[in-house]
């Protein structure tokens, strides 16, 4: 697996015990164990940086490394899914989750999308709540310019000119709205990564329910409801059913 080495800026500079010096040497010193196949002691050297309230992509992209080298697969696709949650584009990140999931025990067939919601899904993703944000500003702001120019221009090409790129402007920011709200509602969607090594999917939050059926560790769920110290799950193959929260590492 491709590891990357890139240091932790330090944009919480001022809210945390270490600085950023510090943080560059303990971010050296853990690639520097990874590189070397000490795993145990690059796992405790990036929860050093964690623990003191930093997160980033590189941080968790290279925990998931070093969690799989180790052989804790479950721990592995956490990190990974929290490193993808910060870039959802990345290829690299993409293709670990890929290989390492591969070594989890379900394999759950997803519902099959239509492909129009699958392109909305990852058009919402390609650029993120701020990039639609700030898209959306410079097209409002373009529709401004566009009005402006229909009513102060003097000549009708002018004022066609205007006209046109105010309505074409209208249309996208609807749509660049839109995204951006549909990234936000992706952003939001609680997930976990299951960490018991099997897990009983209870029909109610108690514990003499029935059981529906079992999880294993390192599978994907998205969390839909919380009662108590259970937790109501979902698949992606449609089916749900409630499990204990401590099975559960919130990603």
């Amino acid at each position: 697996m491709k590891f990357k080495i890139v240091f932790i800026a330090l944009y919480l500079l001022g809210f945390n015990a270490l600085s950023q010096d510090q943080y560059d040497r303990i971010f050296e010193t853990a690639n520097g164990h990874y590189k070397a196949g000490e795993y145990d002691s690059a796992k405790l050297a990036y929860a050093e940086i964690l623990n003191n309230g930093v997160e980033s992509f590189e941080l968790f992209y290279n925990l998931g490394n070093t969690y799989f080298k180790n052989g804790n697969v479950p721990a592995a696709i956490l990190y990974y899914e929290r490193a993808l949650k910060l870039k959802p584009t990345d290829k690299d990140v993409k293709h670990n989750l890929m290989v390492v999931n591969g070594f989890i025990t379900d394999k759950i067939e997803p519902i099959e999308e239509v492909i129009l919601t699958r392109w909305w899904r990852s058009s919402a993703l390609s650029l993120g709540q701020d990039g639609w944000a700030w898209l959306f500003l410079l097209l409002v702001t373009i529709t401004c310019g566009g009005i402006a120019g229909y009513f102060l221009a003097r000549s009708r090409d002018w004022k066609q000119l205007g006209f046109f790129t105010a309505i074409i402007s209208v249309v996208f920011s609807t749509i660049s709205l839109s995204l951006g709200f549909e990234s936000k509602r992706i952003s939001e969607t609680d997930f976990g990564v299951v960490f018991s090594p099997s897990v009983n999917v209870k029909s109610a939050p108690e514990m003499s329910a029935t059981v529906q059926f079992v999880m294993h560790e390192g599978l994907k769920v998205q969390i839909i409801e919380e009662e108590d110290n259970w937790l109501r799950i979902r698949l992606t193959d449609g089916n749900t059913g409630w499990v204990s929260d401590q099975s559960i590492e919130l990603i």
